[in-house]
């Protein structure tokens, strides 16, 4: 052990100039990822607003679990979750299998038209939603009552939550496609071209030779939409601040509200925790469902 420590600490020192040059990283990393969650986990167990009031054990959490209205979020977070990482992953791996195959300057093409959302801000993505699904003047309703229809009241309705998938969906669709697409385009051709001399067709090609070898890719895909879906925020706060009746809120913004309207920073400290381990659990289960290879592509 000593030995070790020696040796790590000589090469600490004989690189030292590496690790000068990632010092800022270092330094962010700790004040703004590790210091903070370190806090939020001291004060869950506080009653705190801007100042600590005194310590209160778990009594946040058990608060949690008999608030009607935590249940609902949750309920909300996990529809959001169950019903759009699985559309996400197969849809963008279905255009991503018609994409690839085509010429690089449509493929380009192709490319820059999905992934053009998510470089845009999501307050400028939620405003354009505002106003297509606006009941008055929008052009959803337009369309409908153009053939002859009511008017869907869109944000308003008890499907609110549904749409709102579907606004989400068209915010995240790009980058899971980016990354399926250059991943297709790494698969060596001559495994291709073998299955297609040995009369595979091209449903067996692939699902039994490109999805496979891009079962790490999915799985990875499958990791980080789960935590950007339960990071969703910026559209819940701008088409529906949570509503009709709580029906759109989801944890991260009743971890919001708790925090930053209510001032109650033990309760919100509380969530936060409660989320860390949800999206760790699911991390952990869909490693287990999906799997992991060594080899990625």
């Amino acid at each position: 052990m000593a030995k070790q420590a020696k040796s790590l600490w000589y090469r600490i020192k004989s690189e030292r100039s590496a690790y000068f040059f990632i010092l800022p990283s270092i330094i962010m990393f700790l004040l703004l990822v590790l210091v903070p969650l370190i806090l939020t986990f001291i004060y869950s167990f506080q009653d705190r607003a801007l100042v600590l009031k005194g310590w209160v054990g778990f009594q946040n959490y058990i608060n949690l679990f008999k608030d009607p209205y935590f249940h609902r979020a949750l309920k909300n977070t996990f529809t959001f979750v169950i019903i759009l990482v699985p559309v996400v992953v197969i849809v963008t791996f279905l255009v991503a299998l018609q994409v690839s195959p085509l010429r690089q300057q449509y493929r380009v093409f192709f490319r820059a038209a999905f992934y053009l959302p998510v470089v845009t801000s999501g307050v400028v993505n939620s405003m354009v939603w505002l106003w297509l699904l606006n009941t008055d003047y929008g052009l959803l309703n337009f369309i409908v009552t153009s053939l002859g229809m009511e008017p869907v009241m869109w944000l308003a309705s008890s499907n609110t939550l549904y749409y709102l998938i579907f606004v989400v969906f068209t915010f995240n669709f790009g980058t899971p496609f980016i990354i399926y697409v250059a991943a297709m385009g790494n698969i060596p051709t001559v495994l291709l071209e073998v299955a297609r001399i040995d009369g595979a067709k091209k449903r067996t090609i692939t699902w039994k030779i490109v999805f496979p070898l891009l079962k790490p890719v999915t799985f990875f895909l499958f990791v980080t939409q789960t935590i950007f879906v339960f990071m969703v925020f910026v559209v819940i706060q701008l088409l529906t601040d949570g509503g009709p009746a709580r029906t759109t809120e989801t944890i991260i913004y009743m971890l919001y509200k708790t925090a930053f309207r209510f001032l109650e920073f033990g309760r919100a400290s509380a969530m936060g925790v409660i989320l860390l381990f949800i999206i760790l659990s699911i991390s952990i289960l869909q490693k287990v469902l999906v799997g992991k290879d060594d080899t990625t592509y």
